[in-house]
């Protein structure tokens, strides 16, 4: 019972954080340098969003880094 409680409580806490503006901005810049059909990994942890960025920004960064690798 504990196993499967502890997998559903990750399972929601991955699907909530994909839906955020980070997120969606990884995905973005994921699939500029790799292509609309590239499959895009799971997104990383949000960073401290910095004075004059928007999440979304830096999660354009943070794709474009991850594609690069």
């Amino acid at each position: 019972m504990r196993k499967t409680l502890l997998i559903f409580l990750l399972l929601t806490a991955a699907a909530a954080s994909a839906a955020s503006p980070f997120c969606d901005g990884f995905a973005q810049g994921f699939k500029s340098i790799k292509g609309n059909m590239a499959m895009v990994p799971m997104c990383p942890l949000e960073p401290l969003t910095p004075l004059g960025k928007t999440p979304f920004q830096m999660g354009i960064l943070a794709g474009i880094r991850a594609a690069q690798r």
